[in-house]
C-alpha cells in the first residue's frame, strides 16, 4: 500500500507526458527521412516525424523544422537524429543527436510556468540550453543570444553567452569563451505565442522568407579564422583585446593574430 501511494503521488507531482512529434516547415534541396527502421524517404514540408526519426540534407540544401515551440535550422550535409520531445505540466523537453554537418537552433525560452530543455549532442560536445539562439556543429558553438552550455564528453564544461564563441579542445578541455559579435535580439520569447514562429518562415515579395539574418561573424567565419580546435593557453581575455582581433582578422578570414593577454594556436 505504501508503494502504491508513493507512485500515485510521484505520478500526480511529475504530471503525465504525452507523445510529440517535430514538423517540417521549409525545405530547399534534397531533404530525406527516416523512421526507426524504414527507409529513406524524402521529407515534405507539414509532415510529422515522431522521435526515433533521422533527418539528412544534402548538397546545398536545408531544411527548418519546429520542435515544440521552438525552430531548429538544418545547414547542408548535416544529419541529425531526434531522440526525445516531451511535453507535461513542467514544460518541454528537446533532445537531439548531431552525427555530422551544422544547425542553428531558435529555442523557446523558460517562463515562469513552464520549463523548456534543449539539448543537441555532436561526437564529442554537448550543447544544452533553456531558450536561446546558437550555431553549433558538434564541436564549436556560436551563441547568438541567451546562454549555451558547451560540455564535452567527460562533462567538462562552460557557459557561454550572446555573442560569444567557445569550442571543445584538445583531451578534457573547453576552450574560454571569447566575444566574437555583439549578442542579438531574441527571436523567440517565453511568452510570445506562434505568431512568432510563423514570423520565421512568412514571405514578402520584397524580402523573402524572413529567416534569422546570419550574424556579421558566423560559425563558419569564425573557424576559418581561429582554427577548428580554439584553444586558450593564457586564460580568458579581455573583450577589448578579442574585440580588436575580430576586426582585424575580418579583413583576411585566415589571419590568426595574437597578443600579450592570449595565444591562439591554429590545428
Amino acid at each position: 500500500m505504501k508503494m502504491f501511494l508513493f507512485l500515485f503521488v510521484s505520478i500526480v507531482l511529475i504530471g503525465p507526458s504525452w507523445a510529440e512529434t517535430a514538423v517540417f516547415r521549409e525545405i530547399k534541396g534534397k531533404v530525406e527521412y527516416q523512421a526507426q527502421g524504414d527507409e529513406w524517404l524524402p521529407a515534405k514540408v507539414g509532415l510529422a516525424v515522431p522521435v526515433g526519426t533521422a533527418i539528412s540534407t544534402g548538397f546545398k540544401s536545408t531544411t527548418a523544422i519546429e520542435i515544440l515551440g521552438s525552430v531548429v535550422f538544418v545547414k547542408p550535409l548535416t544529419r541529425i537524429v531526434i531522440d526525445e520531445l516531451a511535453r507535461n505540466s513542467a514544460g518541454t523537453k528537446t533532445a537531439l543527436t548531431l552525427l555530422s554537418g551544422k544547425v542553428k537552433a531558435e529555442v523557446k525560452p523558460s517562463s515562469t510556468t513552464s520549463e523548456t530543455e534543449f539539448s543537441v549532442k555532436g561526437p564529442t560536445a554537448t550543447a544544452s540550453v533553456r531558450g536561446t539562439g546558437f550555431e553549433f556543429d558538434g564541436e564549436n558553438l556560436l551563441v547568438n543570444h541567451g546562454e549555451v552550455k558547451l560540455a564535452n564528453q567527460w562533462n567538462i564544461n562552460r557557459s557561454v553567452q550572446g555573442g560569444e564563441f567557445s569550442s571543445v579542445g584538445k583531451g578534457a578541455s573547453v576552450s574560454a569563451p571569447i566575444p566574437v559579435k555583439p549578442a542579438e535580439k531574441q527571436v523567440i520569447t517565453a511568452g510570445g505565442g506562434q505568431q512568432e514562429v510563423e514570423a520565421l518562415f512568412q514571405e514578402t515579395p520584397s524580402t523573402g522568407p524572413l529567416v534569422p539574418v546570419a550574424p556579421p561573424t558566423d560559425l563558419t567565419q569564425v573557424i576559418q579564422t581561429y582554427g577548428t580546435k580554439l584553444i586558450l593557453d593564457n586564460g580568458v581575455t579581455t573583450t577589448t583585446d578579442v574585440d580588436q582581433q575580430v576586426k582585424t582578422a575580418a579583413k583576411d578570414a585566415q589571419t590568426v593574430i595574437a597578443n600579450a593577454s592570449v595565444t591562439l594556436k591554429v590545428q
